[in-house]
């Protein structure tokens, strides 16, 4: 046999055993990586069942296949939704992690109402109406250029950033300590003097948005003792120094005028005569 023939026979060998490591080695893929299960965590308030709806993932689909930007972007296409990760184990579960965004504020701009999320992002535009089944802090003193446009999905675009950096340690912090619900609003005009309005319209003084757990255990316990005894409406709870409530009651106490004796002036000394 030539030279030539046998380098011919060889080079044949040796992509017919390629082909058929290649072949393998795609069988194996389709194998290893196809998705049997689907499994979801972070889902708090959306059905498991709409989630995988909604990221258009079917069992027997391959990962290697799966378009992550493109599952990204199903997924918040649901603005309630943010996309972690998806992970795949060797079983064939493939798990979708998720966050989800939770109203945690109410914006009004010209009319119109917005629910926002901790981190200022715009959830819903509700129009002229109050968004229902919303229970949330309305927030004031966002300072927004006037032709600023409010778009869903997006945060909402203050002139200075430090607002909403402080809006959503805020928001966590009435989230964590369980006074969310008993918030009525919330301003940020000030970052040096921020404070809320209970829903008995007691006003909390936060001062700067710092040890703000800690501010809002204190003047949730003062004003746990306090609502037993009187009327909250119109007080002040001054925590801003961070370590001490500082309480005023809506109304101070009337001083009562204690009456005194008036004093007797004695007659000046008559001069002797000389």
């Amino acid at each position: 046999m030539s030279k030539g023939k046998k380098l011919k026979d060889y080079g044949i060998t040796l992509m017919i055993i390629l082909f058929g490591i290649s072949l393998i080695a795609v069988i194996l893929c389709l194998y290893l990586f196809k998705i049997r299960n689907l499994n979801v965590v972070g889902n708090r308030t959306v059905p498991k069942a709409d989630f995988i709806e909604l990221s258009g993932i079917k069992i027997g689909d391959n990962y290697l296949l799966l378009n992550k930007s493109r599952l990204k972007t199903r997924i918040e296409s649901n603005r309630y939704l943010k996309f972690r990760s998806a992970q795949l184990d060797y079983s064939g579960t493939l798990t979708l992690r998720l966050n989800e965004r939770h109203a945690m504020g109410i914006l009004v701009r010209n009319g119109f109402y917005y629910v926002i999320d901790e981190n200022g992002v715009v959830l819903e535009n509700s129009g002229p109406n109050m968004p229902e089944n919303v229970k949330c802090p309305f927030v004031f003193g966002l300072n927004l250029p006037d032709a600023a446009k409010i778009l869903a999905g997006e945060p909402v675009g203050v002139m200075d950033k430090e607002q909403l950096v402080a809006l959503s340690k805020v928001l966590k912090a009435l989230d964590e300590t369980n006074m969310l619900g008993r918030t009525a609003s919330l301003d940020i005009g000030n970052l040096d003097n921020i404070y809320i309005m209970t829903t008995e319209q007691a006003q909390v003084v936060l001062g700067q948005a710092k040890d703000l757990t800690v501010k809002l255990v204190v003047a949730r316990e003062v004003l746990h003792q306090r609502q037993e005894m009187e009327n909250l409406t119109g007080a002040r709870i001054d925590i801003s120094n961070g370590y001490e409530a500082h309480y005023i009651p809506p109304v101070l106490p009337t001083v009562t005028p204690v009456p005194t004796a008036t004093p007797t002036i004695e007659p000046a000394e008559t001069p002797k005569k000389k």
